[in-house]
C-alpha cells in the first residue's frame, strides 16, 4: 500500500492560536486513483479525532478508541454506517484515509475538506 501523492493541491493550515487542531482541503484533479492506496495528511501530531468531508456529501470520522483503517461514515443521503475494514489509520505525523471506492472520501475530481485534533 501506498501513499497517494499525485493529482492535487493541498492547502493545509494548524491554527497558531488553537495548538493540536489541523484544518485544510485537498482539491484532486481527474487523475484516477489507486483503491489500495492511502492518501497522507501531515498534521505535524496524532490525531485522537478526524473529520473529513468530500464535496460529494460524504463525510467520515475517527475517534481514539476506534480501530485502525475504521471510521462512521455519513452518505449524501444522510445514511450513516461503520466502516469496519476501511477508513482512518493514524500516525505520529498525521493520519491516512482509505481511498477505497466503497469508503467514497477520496474521490478524483473532488475537493476534500479535513479537521483533525488532539
Amino acid at each position: 500500500m501506498a501513499d497517494n501523492s499525485a493529482g492535487q493541491t493541498r492547502t493545509p493550515a494548524q491554527d497558531p492560536g488553537t495548538p493540536g487542531t489541523a484544518v485544510g482541503k485537498i482539491v484532486f484533479d481527474a487523475t484516477a486513483l489507486t483503491a489500495a492506496d492511502d492518501l497522507f495528511i501531515d498534521c505535524g501530531f496524532t490525531p485522537r479525532y478526524v473529520r473529513i468531508r468530500n464535496t460529494n456529501g460524504v463525510t467520515i470520522e475517527w475517534y481514539a478508541g476506534m480501530a485502525e483503517a475504521s471510521a462512521f461514515k455519513q452518505d449524501a443521503t444522510g445514511a450513516a454506517t461503520l466502516s469496519a475494514a476501511v477508513g482512518i489509520k493514524t500516525d505520529p505525523r498525521g493520519f491516512r484515509v482509505a481511498q477505497n471506492a466503497t469508503l467514497a472520501a477520496v474521490a478524483a475530481s473532488n475537493t476534500l475538506y479535513y479537521l483533525a485534533k488532539v
